[in-house]
């Protein structure tokens, strides 16, 4: 009934090995696109059925720097003349700020620069207080703190979310996170962006300490962590979903277990399993799954001491992307329980569940 299936495997495995390079551009220095690769091409050489690979589907780019940033208004014209008079030391900084490199300033620069003025424009407003002589110089300089204080937070969500460094740090031209360095991946990433959370408030305020005031920033700028940890998203997403749809044709083809009883193709089969994959993909699926949803947090603590409304093209994409509701992790979840689904399946109608019998 069934075509002679000697004749059937070696075909068979070529063309899913074939796909499956050419789907995932795994090359030995992406390891999990191998190993799971390999974990599906395990599974079609036991159980034997024509099944084209589906292709992965793509990911969601960050959004480009137009889609992420606040406009962040110039301070209003006159209003600085009077800072000219080099009183209470805010000349040097309005001297750093308008030299050359002080009009380059990375985000983060300027966040410090902004701080380190608020301060020394509030001690000023103090000195000030109650000299007659000074009572313009006092109102103009006190509309200057405030305006600077209404924009500050603009100037913290570029300089943050919106900002190059974690931008950068998801760029996906990068291979997914490796399986045997994933467990630890991304804890100091994720601390960057807490340190960060808890800076945001109390930027222009005495409490804010500016010791290793770049190091988040640092950690951010020289990591791959969220671009890699996605890409381990998607390939378990991907493959997860194929290794089922592989189980499911087969027991809609042809039962592994017609009579309830194992099989020799059950047995070379759940060998796979508890070897293949228990000791390879399953501990390789926990690890990313615990790296992502450490990242989650982080990221929503940092979204949570952000005081703007973010740009709505990035809103969209945190959605669906960077929270554990959104679909790009949906589509996870769903995939690792059909695969799980698909298993219980085979050991259940093949009498192999451990609680079996």
């Amino acid at each position: 009934m069934f075509p002679n299936r000697s004749r059937r495997r070696a075909p068979v495995l070529l063309i899913c090995l074939g796909l499956s390079l050419l789907m995932t551009g795994c090359a030995p220095e992406d390891p999990a696109a191998t190993m799971l690769a390999e974990y599906r091409i395990r599974i079609a050489r036991v159980v034997d059925v024509d099944l084209e690979p589906a292709a992965m589907p793509p990911l969601a780019t960050w959004p480009r720097n137009r889609e992420r940033t606040l406009v962040v208004p110039p301070l209003r014209a006159g209003l600085g003349r009077f800072l000219s008079l080099h009183r209470c030391d805010l000349g040097s900084l309005i001297g750093e700020r308008s030299s050359q490199l002080g009009r380059v300033m990375r985000p983060s620069q300027l966040l410090s620069y902004e701080h380190r003025f608020l301060l020394a424009a509030e001690r000023c407003l103090v000195r000030l207080e109650g000299d007659s002589g000074q009572e313009a110089l006092r109102a103009d300089l006190a509309d200057i703190v405030a305006f600077k204080r209404e924009r500050l937070p603009l100037l913290a969500w570029n300089a943050t979310l919106g900002g190059e460094d974690l931008a950068g740090a998801h760029a996906l031209d990068v291979p997914a996170l490796p399986p045997d360095r994933t467990e630890l991946a991304g804890q100091a990433e994720a601390e960057a962006l807490r340190l960060l959370a808890d800076r945001l408030p109390r930027l222009g305020w005495d409490d804010l300490d500016m010791a290793a005031w770049d190091a988040p920033w640092e950690v951010l700028s020289r990591s791959a962590f969220p671009g890699r940890a996605r890409r381990g998203v998607q390939l378990l997403t991907h493959y997860l979903d194929e290794v089922a749809r592989l189980l499911e044709a087969r027991q809609a083809q042809r039962p592994l277990c017609p009579q309830g009883r194992p099989t020799r193709d059950a047995d070379i089969l759940v060998n796979v399993f508890r070897g293949y994959h228990a000791d390879s993909v399953q501990p390789y699926l926990v690890a990313i799954d615990g790296a992502q949803r450490r990242w989650f947090a982080a990221i929503d603590t940092l979204a949570a001491a952000q005081r703007v409304t973010p740009p709505q093209g990035f809103a969209e994409f945190a959605t669906e992307v960077l929270e554990p509701s959104g679909s790009a992790w949906q589509s996870f979840v769903t995939a690792r329980q059909r695969h799980t689904a698909a298993w219980q399946d085979v050991l259940d109608r093949c009498a192999l569940s451990p609680t079996a019998g």
